[in-house]
């Protein structure tokens, strides 16, 4: 009688847990759908190019993928374009231009609010993920869509999977920040419209080289590894934090400890066999990377700044092998381990124990990192718009 009460709880607890995994769901695509626009367009090619607006869903302070857009926004009005940035969800401008400002302090262009988003006359409109592309789409002018991601991998495969990838077949011209998010476009999609693509670069002001003395690792018996970690599944949150936590046991037995400083999510994220610092300003990240021995990234996706600005600072980079960083990098520029943790823990060590590995990373990766820059990917994103005028 117990087992048989057991076995109906369980699968009641199963039920409940079901049926409110579907209303999330549910939530999130009906939230979508009231905006969401499945046709495919006709472009048509601009006779000038003076007015560039991006449209994204809001100005979120600590965001990578907004600080591209800004970065990118700012070079081509550098060169002499009328930039603006829109979004499709209620936010002041005021608070619009704080966010902006947090992210790039020196970020040139015009924020508008929703309430601009039917009103703005643009010769060149460019959506920024997958959500802001049924609104670019309704606005006046040539349509682009500019790709930091692949973005139908951010979920499991369903509805928000197939209406995100369902945005590259709708006759934007694409163009992708590095090369890998173009070639699953051109891999998985049925695209009608041209695909570009520019470089991934970085900004070596903010995070400049300081000087580590990879020798002295031999001989130290803590270690710090600041690690860039997300809720979401393209970073792997949980298998990361499982292998750390494994790896710090294993390095304890050798009298060593390993101090993880977990960043990137908010303060309310808990984490495992580590701290987690919250979201960091470019201030703090700078300082962590100066105190930390070693980073961390889960590239799983296309890859982010931040292993190219702990690879700027010098700090020794840990990345997934089944990830996209050998994809961007020259080989031997960062340890890659498999989701082993006895794997994991073995290359630390050896790196460790053989400093000079890490010297030649470092060397290999600065050399990379010296051909990258804001100011040559925004010429790129400029040549293509010229050449639409050809």
């Amino acid at each position: 009688m117990i087992n048989k009460l057991k076995s109906t709880l369980k699968i009641k607890g199963k039920g409940i847990f079901h049926n409110l995994q579907a209303k999330v769901e549910k939530r999130q695509v009906n939230a979508r759908l009231d905006h969401y626009d499945a046709a495919p367009i006709t472009n048509h090619t601009p006779d000038k190019i003076k007015k560039i607006t991006f449209v994204i869903e809001r100005m979120a302070k600590y965001n990578g993928g907004q600080t591209s857009i800004l970065r990118l926004g700012t070079e081509l009005s550098k060169l002499g374009y009328e930039v603006g940035y829109v979004v499709y969800k209620n936010q002041t401008k005021s608070d619009m231009e704080e966010c902006a400002s947090c992210n790039l302090s020196n970020y040139q262009g015009e924020m508008y609010t929703n309430k601009f988003l039917t009103k703005l006359h643009s010769d060149i409109v460019i959506a920024s993920s997958w959500d802001t592309v049924s609104f670019a789409k309704k606005m006046k002018g040539y349509k682009m869509y500019f790709l930091q991601d692949y973005e139908p991998y951010f979920y499991s495969f369903g509805e928000l999977f197939l209406m995100a990838k369902k945005t590259y077949e709708q006759g934007l011209h694409m163009v992708s920040l590095g090369n890998w998010n173009k070639e699953m476009v051109e891999k998985n999609c049925n695209i009608i419209s041209r695909v570009d693509a520019i470089e991934f670069p970085y900004e070596r002001k903010e995070y400049p080289p300081c000087n580590r003395d990879y020798s002295g690792y031999a001989k130290k018996k803590e270690f710090i590894l600041a690690v860039y970690l997300k809720y979401y599944g393209k970073r792997l949150p949980n298998i990361t934090q499982y292998l750390l936590k494994q790896v710090k046991e294993d390095f304890l037995k050798d009298g060593i400890e390993l101090q993880i400083k977990y960043f990137g999510e908010d303060k309310s994220f808990r984490t495992e066999a580590g701290e987690n610092l919250g979201m960091l300003s470019k201030k703090q990240l700078f300082s962590l990377y100066k105190k930390a021995d070693f980073g961390m990234v889960a590239s799983m996706s296309n890859i982010s700044l931040v292993p190219y600005e702990m690879l700027a600072t010098g700090l020794p980079l840990i990345e997934f092998e089944d990830g996209t960083f050998p994809y961007f990098f020259p080989d031997n520029s960062a340890i890659l381990t498999s989701l082993n943790s006895m794997d994991l823990y073995t290359k630390i060590k050896e790196v460790m124990m053989n400093p000079m590995k890490l010297e030649t990373m470092h060397n290999t990766a600065e050399g990379y990192l010296e051909s990258l820059s804001w100011e040559k990917t925004g010429k790129q994103f400029d040549a293509i718009l010229q050449g639409l005028l050809q």
